[in-house]
């Protein structure tokens, strides 16, 4: 039975990739990506709806967008809006469900993805593991622990001492070419971790501790050796292969004619059918793109 789902983006669950998608009943499922894959991409692009503090919840309207992924009023909806840009120095008012969620446990990370730079990230406790994989690094560890506002603060204070906050799909899937290896961006990190005591105020010193590494699933290291030939996604288009390998938001397919890479982040917003039947019209390689 063919399964048609919005893709409201992509998630890893013991060291697989998964496309997070509501149905067309409104179920919210997390699809692995296992084995061999096969989607059509349908015409349009659509809101994914909102987080209510709670829980995910579907856009009531079903509105189209243009661009993004949220119409304008699911995204004033969005309970971790307010979030988004806080350096937690004054923190917004926050219903009782996201206050929680803001005090509670959270990490700060430090991920090098194969370039001298390094980013620094947020985590909450229950992701620590998942929302550092989401993002493919070449090596990352686990660098302080604290209530939701200071981990802010300090990865606020580490912008300022030249980390980055962000790094772009198009960048890190750049990076897979990158000549620098596991051990070389390892080394990075730890260096970096060294540096923190004299980069961040005193009073956020216990909040440090030893590094913690984070393990990069099988499927993940396995990519790195193939190659970065994304394919160009259009409406009707079928994509479909055998999965040889994943890392963060690119997953690796090998149609027999040889392994091209579908950027799991570009299926945001876009209405899917699985195993489709009828006639297909493949997507077409990006050759030399990177």
């Amino acid at each position: 039975m063919t399964t048609v789902a919005l893709v409201l983006g992509w998630t890893w669950v013991d060291g697989g990739a998964r496309l997070r998608c509501w149905t067309d009943d409104g179920a919210l499922q997390s699809l692995p990506l296992i084995d061999r894959l096969s989607l059509r991409i349908l015409p349009g692009r659509h809101c994914t709806g909102y987080h209510d503090g709670q829980r995910l919840r579907p856009c009531p309207s079903g509105a189209s967008v243009a661009r993004g992924s949220r119409c304008r009023a699911c995204t004033s909806r969005d309970a971790f809006r307010p979030c988004m840009t806080c350096t937690g120095f004054r923190c917004p008012p926050l219903p009782q469900a996201m206050l929680s969620y803001c005090r509670g446990d959270h990490h700060l990370y430090l991920a090098c993805f194969g370039d001298e730079l390094l980013k620094v990230g947020t985590a909450s406790h229950p992701r620590r593991h998942q929302r550092i994989i989401e993002q493919g690094p070449l090596a990352a560890a686990r660098v302080a622990s604290a209530p939701g506002p200071q981990i802010k603060q300090m990865e606020h204070l580490l912008v300022q001492e030249g980390f980055t906050e962000t790094m772009r799909r198009a960048r890190k899937s750049a990076l897979l070419q990158s000549a620098m290896t596991a051990s070389e961006a390892l080394e990075r990190v730890l260096q970096a971790t060294e540096t923190l005591p004299g980069l961040l105020p005193e009073r956020y010193h216990p909040h440090l501790h030893p590094p913690e590494l984070v393990p990069q699933p099988e499927l993940a290291r396995r990519s790195r050796a193939l190659p970065v030939n994304p394919l160009h996604l259009e409406d009707d288009r079928v994509v479909e292969g055998q999965i040889a390998g994943a890392v963060g938001h690119l997953v690796f397919l090998d149609d027999g004619d040889g392994c091209f890479t579908l950027d799991l982040g570009a299926l945001r917003a876009r209405w899917i059918e699985l195993d489709p039947r009828g006639p297909r019209r493949r997507a077409e390689a990006q050759l030399g793109l990177f």
